[in-house]
């Protein structure tokens, strides 16, 4: 049996406990035991309020009830991510839905809409959780199954209750939880590391280490010495200035089924509903604004009634590890990597490597080499295409009304893999063959969420035939069906989570 020490608890670290469990261990199997080194004295990000469809999976995986895990969590649905203001200041605000196009919809849907009159936006004519979200849908029926819908979705949780929740999954199911601080490491005459050293003394052994330390990166990086890749380049933002505001305070009417994301002067700020609070947050560039006139900036946006509310203030590089596995150390969450969430893709790369690690497991002895290569080149295309991705929201921007969005515009700011695509679907729209790589977190329906939505013009010199933007037959008649079939978000909260329903 070989022996698993994570050092670091969060998101990251539990969800890396207890998959590695669930998978490993599967079927009477004890092919690993698991001990977590949670600091008692270091506080936690508590990033990852929200997520991507996949979490579905991976909870289901880890065998936590859909109910159970809201409850615990404070969790509520997220359907899509709704951009204001990117394209201009005071733009309309467009979707980024997770369900994809209907059946019904030919290959040629995009070069018409594109030559059309644009009457209806473009995830409004393919999409049926857009609608859907925008009237405050809930995704599933109150008697369906726990994970169980007809549509992909995801959801807004409090991260720190989350790992909470998770740390007393998997310590019942035998994962050993130490609260201790690592002072100290201890190598073998092979390069591996042996042991760590605990503040009360303790060594602690292991096999295979996992550093889940978050920004610290005490293994991977102040331990072994692994270089970092810089992001800066490309993504501009490098503070955050967060609140909660509970709903006792302020309550916005409803309780959104989507992820709001709201361009301002220097970056963007987001809006997460959970069951009993908001959070709100905005990330934006030190170089363009300072400390404290950001957080005037996002008190100013979220209204009188957070004066007194306290912030939180985060520092942050974008970028990723130059390696995620090196001798016995993998890194995985803060700890290899981060790129703003834009997208909510932070608790993904946690889930990604870490499932990626069962598929490469070193169960056996001799030369690793092999998979910790393939390993570390399926976690580097993943952070590279992420970035690909949040860098085409600042390259499609025409904003020029402040210094940032001046210089996050520029044809410098654009990574050349975004250059080219934009350079090639100027003369013909996105295809599944632009897309060279096979595990891609976003498809050519999600590229084309964000260009039609920040009205991409496409090929300038096709024909525009100004006809007006007929809508699916097929998404028409999902979303007349889901409106007999849904509840309202606040009311499907109420009744199967025991939520207030403060629309009352």
């Amino acid at each position: 049996m070989k022996k698993i020490l994570i050092v670091g608890g969060g998101s990251a670290g539990w969800i890396t406990a207890s998959y590695l469990i669930a998978v490993l261990n599967a079927q009477g199997r004890q092919s690993v035991s698991v001990s977590v080194v949670e600091s008692p004295t270091v506080g936690r990000i508590g990033v990852g309020e929200a997520t991507v469809p996949s979490i579905r999976q991976t909870l289901s995986r880890i065998g936590i009830d859909e109910l159970a895990f809201m409850k615990g969590a404070d969790a509520t649905f997220k359907n899509a991510i709704r951009f204001d203001n990117w394209r201009h200041p005071e733009s309309p605000g467009f979707y980024h839905p997770f369900d994809r196009r209907a059946s019904d919809l030919s290959d040629g849907v995009a070069a018409d809409w594109v030559a059309s009159a644009r009457n209806v936006t473009w995830a409004d004519s393919v999409s049926a959780l857009a609608p859907l979200s925008k009237e405050g849908y809930a995704p599933k029926a109150l008697d369906w199954p726990s994970y169980g819908s007809s549509f992909p979705y995801a959801y807004h949780m409090d991260a720190e209750k989350f790992a909470d929740q998770l740390a007393t999954h998997s310590t019942a199911r035998g994962v050993q939880h130490i609260r201790d601080d690592v002072v100290d490491v201890a190598f073998g005459d092979d390069g591996n590391v042996s042991a760590v050293r605990l503040k009360s003394g303790s060594l602690i052994a292991a096999d295979l280490f996992i550093d889940c330390s978050g920004f610290a990166s005490v293994l991977i990086e102040k331990a072994l010495g692994v270089g970092w890749v810089d992001f800066s380049p490309w993504l501009l933002c490098d503070r955050a200035v967060a609140m909660r505001v509970p709903y006792d305070v302020y309550y916005p009417g409803r309780i959104k089924p989507f992820t709001t994301s709201k361009a301002l002067s220097s970056g963007w700020v987001w809006d997460i509903g959970l069951s009993d609070r908001r959070g709100r947050g905005y990330v934006y560039s030190s170089a363009f604004i300072d400390d404290d006139a950001a957080e005037a900036e996002l008190r100013a946006e979220e209204g009188e009634h957070c004066d007194r509310l306290d912030v939180r203030r985060l520092r942050f590089r974008v970028g990723r590890r130059q390696k995620f596995w090196s001798k016995n150390v993998i890194s995985i969450g803060l700890s290899s990597g981060f790129i703003e969430p834009l997208e909510s893709t932070a608790l993904y790369t946690v889930e990604f490597a870490v499932s990626a690690l069962c598929d490469y497991f070193p169960h056996g002895e001799g030369d690793l080499e092999v998979v910790r290569r393939k390993y570390n080149a399926v976690n580097e295309a993943l952070f590279d295409e992420i970035l690909d991705f949040i860098n085409l929201h600042y390259c499609l921007s025409q904003r020029a009304d402040t210094a940032f969005w001046r210089e996050a515009t520029k044809r410098e700011r654009m990574t050349e893999t975004i250059a080219a695509r934009l350079a090639l679907w100027r003369r013909k729209p996105p295809s599944h063959l632009d897309f060279d790589k096979p595990l891609q977190l976003f498809s050519q329906q999600s590229y084309e969420y964000i260009l039609y939505g920040m009205n991409f013009k496409g090929n300038d010199t096709a024909p525009l035939r100004q006809a007006p933007v007929v809508i699916s037959k097929q998404v028409q008649k999902i979303v007349a069906a889901s409106r007999q079939k849904f509840p309202k978000h606040e009311e499907w909260l109420a009744r199967k989570l025991d939520a207030p329903n403060y629309s009352n």
